[in-house]
C-alpha cells in the first residue's frame, strides 16, 4: 500500500500543474463518443508523398504487399486480419490494435500502385478504408484515440497523394472518406493529450496544422501554427536533440516537420530560418548517433522498425534543403557522447532519462553506452522490444543496460508500462579527446560515476561506487562469449577462429554469462525477441576507480 501510494506521490510530483487539470477532465470525459461523420468542407491539396521514404526499400521490407492484398496485416512482426467491433483482435496484443489503426500499412500499396500501375493495389486500399470506417461508426475504442487518430490520417493524406490519380476518378469514395477524415479531425482538436505532452501532443498538434491547410481554416491554422512552434521550441533540446532521447522518437518528430515543412510550402507559407535550423541540428544529432552503429541506438524506448530509417530522411533533407548533416562528438543537453576509431565507435549516456514531466519513454540506462564494431552493433543495450507483457519491467530496468546496479537497486523507479516515480538526479557528462566521463545519483541516492577511454587499441571503463556492484556487457546476438582462464573472449558465433577483443575484469572480480531467461532476452526491434549473452561482473567498491579493459585485436582482424 505504502509502496503504491509512494509511486504516485513521485510520479505526479513531477507533472505540470496543467497536466493534472487535463488528467481529472480525461477522466470525466472518456466516455464520451466521437461523431463518426461530417460533411467535410472544400478541400486543397496537400502533397505529402516523398518518394525517399514512402519508396524506400529499406522502409517497404516491413510490409508484405501480397499479403495484405489477401486480407492480413503484419505489424511489429506480429500477424492479424482487421475486422469486425472496432476493427481489432482481441488476442493480439494492445500495441498491435493500436499500431492497425495508424494505417501505416497502407502506405505500401500506394507505392506498389505507383511503380506497377495495377488496380488491385488501390482496391486494396480502398477496401481497408472503408472497413476501418465501417465498423468505427461508434466513435469509441483504439480508432478514435488522439494518437491513433494524428497518425492515421496524416498516412491517409500520404495515401491520399500517392494515389492521386485513381482517387479523383473515385467521386463518391472520396467524399465519404473526406467527412470520415474532418469528423477525427474536428475530434482530435477537442481531445489534444495536454495531460501527457511530448511526442504524443507533438503528433496531434501536427496533424491538426495538417488538417487546418487540407480543409482551408485559416483560423485553426493560425492558431496552431502558434502551438506547434512553442512546442518545437520546447521539446528539440539545443543541441537539436528531441528532449525525450529516443532516437526512435527523435527520427519520428523529424519526419514530421519534414512533412509538415511541405505542406506549408505547397500552401504558399514560407519556412522560415528557425526551422531551418532546427532540421540542420536534428540532423546533426541522428547522424552522429546513428551512423557507424548499425542501426537505432537502444536508449530508451527504442527499436528499428518504427521511425523511418534515417537514410531516407537525410536524403529528404538534402534534396529539399541541401542540409548535409557533421558529426558532433557532444550533445551536451541530451547527454549523449561519441567516440570513434578506425573500427569502433560507442556512443555513451551521461544525461537525463526524459524531461521531468514526460519520463514515460524512459529506461534506466544512465552511464550506459553502446558499442558498434566495423559498422555492426557488438555491445549493446537490451532494447524495448513492446509496452505491454512480462518483459517490459526488464527492459526498463538498470541491469538490461551496459551500465552498474548499486546493492541491486534499480537507477530510477520505473513502474507500470511508462510511469517512473524516484528518478535520477544530478546527472553530469563530458568529453575529452578520447575519454568521456559520466555521473549520477540514483533515486536512493547512491553516487555513480563512470570513465570509459580508447586507449590503443583498448577501451577502459572505469567505475567509482561505493557498494556491491553488478556491471552489466551485453552482446549483440552474432556474438559469443568464450571463457579463457581470467579472461572472457569475444568471438563471432560463426567464426570461432577470429577473436575480436578479449576482456578482463579486475583480479578479485566475480563474473558469469548470463544466457537465458530475462537477462538473455534482446530486442533490436519492437516484436522481436532474440537470445543473447550477457557478461555480469561483480565487485565490492569502496569509492576508488574499478576497471575492465576490453583489448581489441585491431591487427588480426579480416
Amino acid at each position: 500500500m505504502w509502496k503504491k501510494i509512494d509511486h504516485y506521490y513521485w510520479t505526479l510530483k513531477y507533472l505540470k500543474k496543467s497536466q493534472l487539470g487535463y488528467l481529472v477532465k480525461n477522466r470525466l470525459e472518456r466516455r464520451n463518443r466521437a461523431v463518426a461523420s461530417l460533411p467535410a468542407p472544400v478541400t486543397a491539396s496537400l502533397p505529402l508523398w516523398m518518394e525517399e521514404l514512402d519508396e524506400d526499400s529499406e522502409y517497404l521490407k516491413r510490409f508484405d504487399t501480397e499479403e495484405l492484398l489477401e486480407g492480413t496485416v503484419t505489424l511489429l512482426h506480429e500477424s492479424g486480419r482487421p475486422g469486425g467491433k472496432n476493427w481489432g483482435e482481441d488476442e493480439k496484443s494492445h500495441l498491435w490494435n493500436f499500431n492497425l489503426h495508424y494505417l501505416e500499412f497502407l502506405i505500401p500499396l500506394a507505392a506498389a500502385w505507383r511503380k506497377k500501375k495495377e488496380s488491385k493495389y488501390y482496391e486494396c486500399f480502398r477496401r481497408y478504408v472503408r472497413s476501418w470506417m465501417s465498423e468505427n461508426r461508434r466513435g469509441t475504442g483504439d480508432g478514435w484515440h488522439p494518437y491513433t487518430i494524428s497518425l492515421r490520417l496524416t498516412n491517409l493524406w500520404i495515401c491520399m497523394d500517392g494515389f492521386r490519380e485513381p482517387l479523383k476518378e473515385d467521386e463518391e469514395f472520396l467524399q465519404e472518406l473526406q467527412n470520415s477524415m474532418y469528423a477525427q479531425y474536428c475530434h482530435l482538436q477537442k481531445k489534444l493529450e495536454r495531460h501527457l505532452l511530448g511526442n504524443h501532443y507533438f503528433e496531434n498538434l501536427k496533424a491538426v496544422l495538417l488538417g487546418s491547410l487540407y480543409f482551408q481554416e485559416a483560423e485553426v491554422y493560425q492558431e496552431y501554427k502558434k502551438m506547434f512552434g512553442q512546442e518545437i521550441r520546447e521539446q528539440i533540446l539545443p543541441d537539436g536533440v528531441h528532449y525525450e532521447r529516443s532516437m526512435m522518437y527523435h527520427k519520428i518528430i523529424l519526419e514530421d516537420l519534414l512533412r509538415t515543412a511541405r505542406a506549408m510550402q505547397a500552401s504558399g507559407k514560407r519556412v522560415k530560418q528557425p526551422l531551418r535550423e532546427v532540421l540542420k541540428k536534428m540532423a546533426d544529432a541522428a547522424y552522429s548517433l546513428e551512423e557507424g552503429m548499425g542501426r537505432t541506438p537502444l536508449f530508451n524506448d527504442a527499436g528499428d522498425n518504427v521511425a523511418r530509417p534515417l537514410s531516407g530522411l537525410l536524403a529528404v533533407l538534402k534534396n529539399e534543403y541541401g542540409i548535409v548533416p557533421k558529426q558532433q562528438a557532444a550533445l551536451e543537453q541530451a547527454g549523449y557522447y561519441c567516440l570513434r576509431d578506425r573500427n569502433k565507435k560507442l556512443v555513451f549516456d551521461a544525461g537525463e532519462m526524459a524531461p521531468d514531466h514526460m519520463p514515460g519513454h524512459g529506461h534506466c540506462d544512465g552511464l550506459s553506452f553502446e558499442l558498434s564494431w566495423k559498422g555492426r552493433p557488438l555491445f549493446v543495450n537490451a532494447g524495448t522490444g513492446l509496452y505491454q507483457g512480462a518483459l517490459r519491467p526488464y527492459f526498463r530496468s538498470t541491469m538490461a543496460h551496459n551500465t552498474v546496479v548499486i546493492e541491486g537497486e534499480e537507477q530510477s523507479d520505473c513502474w507500470g508500462e511508462h510511469r517512473v516515480g524516484r528518478r535520477i538526479r544530478e546527472v553530469t557528462g563530458s568529453i575529452n579527446g578520447h575519454e568521456v566521463k559520466g555521473s549520477l545519483v540514483t533515486a536512493s541516492g547512491r553516487t555513480q560515476s563512470r570513465s570509459i577511454e580508447f586507449v590503443s587499441g583498448q577501451v577502459l571503463v572505469c567505475d567509482q561506487i561505493f557498494g556491491h556492484a553488478d556491471g552489466y556487457l551485453h552482446l549483440a546476438p552474432e556474438y559469443q562469449y568464450v571463457p579463457q582462464g581470467k579472461k572472457i573472449l569475444v568471438q563471432n558465433r560463426t567464426d570461432t577462429v577470429e577473436v575480436i577483443c578479449e576482456i578482463e575484469p579486475e583480479e578479485y572480480d566475480h563474473w558469469e554469462i548470463l544466457d537465458s531467461g530475462e537477462a538473455g532476452s534482446y530486442a533490436p526491434e519492437f516484436g522481436k525477441i532474440e537470445e543473447i549473452q550477457v557478461l555480469k561482473v561483480s565487485w565490492e567498491g569502496d569509492g576508488t576507480g574499478h576497471c575492465m579493459i576490453l583489448e581489441f585485436k585491431e591487427k588480426n582482424t579480416r
